[in-house]
Formats: structure tokens, sequence, C-alpha cells
């Protein structure tokens, strides 16, 4: 395990400090939502809302920080979310999910952010609302930074140590240690 300095600095005002009031509204969901499991001193803030049907998963590892505001929404058929060890997701996130994400150690995912294991299928002979969902998995790898206001959308890899640039929409695979921004993304350089 790599040594993470954030957490050795005593920073009241950082949203990564966990306080009393924290601990215990994370035993609170946590007793509320038996279908997520948590790791070792990680936290949920107030006010962050999960929505999970028969048989979702969630499963995070240690010295995890859910902020404020942020809206999981676990679906059938047979959703899972993975989250590894120190992972930051930020607020008013929205993450949808029917099938599985992971979301590896280190990585931080800015406020705002998007995340889809799927679309809509959308052909003209029927109403949208009555297709079925277009259902494919996420991967998010280890020590990735998601700006603010990005989406994820279906499919997509998102390599180890990658960047994804603030109001980026991602639709392809991005590989490790490149940085992509845009609408949709595309690599603008290599991370140094």
């Amino acid at each position: 395990m790599r040594d993470v300095k954030r957490f050795k600095f005593q920073d009241k005002a950082s949203s990564y400090n966990r306080t009393l009031l924290d601990v215990l509204i994370t035993r609170l969901k946590l007793l509320l939502n038996p279908q997520i499991k948590l790791g070792k001193n990680s936290t949920i803030k107030f006010s962050s809302e999960f929505k999970l049907t028969s048989g979702a998963k969630i499963i995070m590892g240690s010295n995890c920080t859910i902020k404020e505001n942020t809206y999981f929404l676990l679906t059938k058929p047979n959703p899972c979310l993975q989250i590894g060890d120190y992972v930051g997701i930020g607020r008013g996130c929205y993450i949808a999910i029917k099938d599985f994400l992971e979301i590896g150690s280190y990585t931080r995912i800015g406020p705002n952010v998007t995340i889809l294991d799927q679309d809509h299928k959308f052909k003209k002979d029927d109403l949208i609302m009555n297709q079925h969902a277009d259902i494919q998995k996420v991967k998010i790898g280890k020590d990735v930074w998601i700006g603010d206001g990005a989406k994820v959308l279906k499919g997509v890899t998102i390599g180890d140590g990658a960047i994804v640039g603030a109001g980026s929409v991602v639709t392809k695979d991005i590989p490790p240690y490149e940085i992509w921004a845009g609408v949709p993304a595309k690599c603008i350089k290599e991370r140094g």
C-alpha cells in the first residue's frame, strides 16, 4: 500500500476530515442500507442518497470518502459497485449502475461527475421509454483523477493513472497515464 500523505495533515476545513457527526451518519446509512459494506475509516457524508434494488451490492474499501449530495442509483438486473481503498467521490456526483462499476484505489472523482453503465435504446418503431437499456460494464483504474462535471459513459475502461479533464465526456477507453479532455474526450498528452 502506498503512503497516503493527505490524511496525515489535520485540516478541519478539508472534506476528508472525519468528524463524530460523519461517523454517526455513516453508521446510520449502513443500518438503513445493509447492502453497503464499508472498510475501516470510510465515511459517507451527510445528504448522500442510495437507491438500491434488491440484490444490489456496494463494496467499499478502507479510508474512502463519499461527499455530500452524492446520489447512487443501483437498479436491476444485477448491480454491483466495487470501490478500492482511499477513494474520494466528490459532492453532487451521480452514479447509476445496472451491472458493474469498479473504481480502483487512490482514485479521486471531482464534484458533479456522472458515471453510467447504461443508456436507452432508441429504435423508432417503439417509444424510448418502452425499450430496454443497453448495459455495458465500466472500469476506472487506480490513481485516476476525474475532473469536475465530467461524464463517464457505458462500456468505458479508464486505465491506471489517467486524468479526465473537467467537463469532459468519456465515450471510449482511456489508456493508462494519459490525460484526456473535451466533448467527446480525446488524448491531449501523457501524464509526466
